[in-house]
C-alpha cells in the first residue's frame, strides 16, 4: 500500500514537473521571439514604430515590456490558473504552427526554385496536420479558455491593419519631393539665439521645425542620431542635396541610444555658446499632432522622453513645433 502511494506521488510530481518545464519553455520562446517579431512588424508599419527600437542593452526592450503587460493581464483574467491557461497556450501554439506552415507554402509557390514542389508539399502536409490538431483543441477546449483566441485574433488583425493604414496616411502627408531644394527664411543678423533642431528624417514635419528655428536663430545646427540602421549615409546625402545651407551634425550611437548622444551634444553646445556671456540656447523638437487620441501612442514617444531628459539636465529652453497630420 505504501509503495503504491509513493508511486502515485512520484508520478504526480513528474507530471507537475513536466507542466512546469512546458511553461518555462513557452515563456522562454515568447520572450525570445515576440520582441523580434514585433520589431519586424513595426518596421513594416503594422505595429508602433517604437517597438523596432533597440534598447541600451541591444534588445527590443519595448517589445519585452509589451509582452510582460499582456502576460500580466492574462494572469489576472484567468486568476493564475495553469489548468485554464494551458488550453489557451495549446490553441495559440498550433494556430501559429498552422499559419507559419501555410505561409511557407505560399513562399515556395512564389519563388518556385529548384525542389520547391517537395518543400511546399512538406509544409502543406505540416499545415494540414497542425490545423486538424488546432481545430480539435479549439472544439474540445473552447469553454476552458480557447474562446479567447477566436475573439483575439480577428481583433488583433484589425488593429494591425488600422495601424498600417494610419502610417500610410502619415507618410503621404509628410512626403517631400526627394530632389527639390528646400528654402528657409533669411537668417537673423542680430538678436537671435543658438538653436539646435533634432531631425530623424527630412520630411514636412522636420522642415516646418527648421523653418521656425531659422526665425529665432543666429546659429542653427541640425542634429541626427545614427542608430546603426545603415541609413545615416543616405540621410546625409539627401540633406546636402536639399538643405545644404544648414549645418548637419550626425551623432554616432553604437548602443542604439537616442537620448544619451543628444544630451552630451547639447551640453557641449550650450557650454560653447555661453563662453563670453550668458546666452540662452534653444532646443527644437518636431512633434506630430494627431487627429485622434489613440494615434498619439504611435508617435512622439521619443520626443517625450528626450524632452524630459534634457530638462533634467538643466536645458532651459526646450520647445516643440507641431505638425498637424
Amino acid at each position: 500500500m505504501g509503495e503504491r502511494i509513493f508511486a502515485n506521488g512520484l508520478l504526480l510530481s513528474v507530471l507537475q514537473l513536466s507542466t512546469l518545464l512546458i511553461l518555462l519553455l513557452a515563456a522562454n520562446t515568447a520572450y525570445a521571439d515576440f520582441p523580434r517579431l514585433s520589431a519586424f512588424l513595426a518596421q513594416d508599419g503594422y505595429m508602433p514604430r517604437q517597438l523596432a527600437s533597440l534598447g541600451d542593452r541591444l534588445v527590443f526592450s519595448n517589445g519585452i515590456a509589451l509582452l510582460s503587460g499582456f502576460a500580466t493581464v492574462l494572469l489576472l483574467v484567468f486568476d493564475g490558473s495553469v489548468t485554464r491557461l494551458i488550453p489557451l497556450y495549446a490553441v495559440g501554439v498550433f494556430t501559429s504552427f498552422t499559419l507559419s506552415q501555410a505561409g511557407m507554402v505560399v513562399h515556395w509557390w512564389k519563388e518556385q526554385r529548384a525542389g520547391w514542389l517537395f518543400k511546399a508539399l512538406v509544409n502543406g502536409f505540416g499545415s494540414l496536420v497542425t490545423g486538424v490538431v488546432c481545430a480539435v483543441l479549439l472544439y474540445s477546449k473552447f469553454r476552458l479558455g480557447a474562446w479567447v483566441i477566436v475573439v483575439a485574433v480577428p481583433l488583433l488583425v484589425t488593429l494591425l491593419l488600422t495601424i498600417k493604414a494610419h502610417y500610410r496616411q502619415v507618410a503621404r502627408r509628410l512626403r517631400l519631393a526627394p530632389e527639390a531644394r528646400l528654402h528657409l527664411p533669411e537668417p537673423l543678423r542680430e538678436g537671435g539665439s543658438p538653436v539646435v533642431v533634432l531631425v530623424g528624417q527630412l520630411h514636412r514635419g522636420s522642415y516646418e521645425a527648421l523653418r521656425y528655428a531659422r526665425t529665432i536663430a543666429d546659429t542653427l545646427v541640425a542634429v541626427h542620431v545614427d542608430l546603426g540602421d545603415g541609413r545615416a549615409a543616405a540621410f546625409q546625402e539627401q540633406w546636402q542635396r536639399q538643405l545644404p545651407e544648414v549645418e548637419l551634425v550626425i551623432l554616432p550611437s553604437p548602443y542604439r541610444s537616442l537620448i544619451e548622444p543628444v544630451k552630451e551634444f547639447i551640453q557641449r553646445f550650450e557650454s560653447e555658446q555661453r563662453q563670453g556671456g550668458e546666452r540662452f540656447c534653444t532646443v527644437v523638437l518636431p512633434v506630430f499632432v494627431t487627429r485622434q487620441r489613440w494615434q498619439n501612442l504611435l508617435h512622439n514617444q521619443s520626443t517625450y522622453f528626450l524632452r524630459q531628459a534634457l530638462r533634467r539636465e538643466g536645458t532651459r529652453v526646450v520647445t516643440t513645433v507641431g505638425f498637424y497630420l
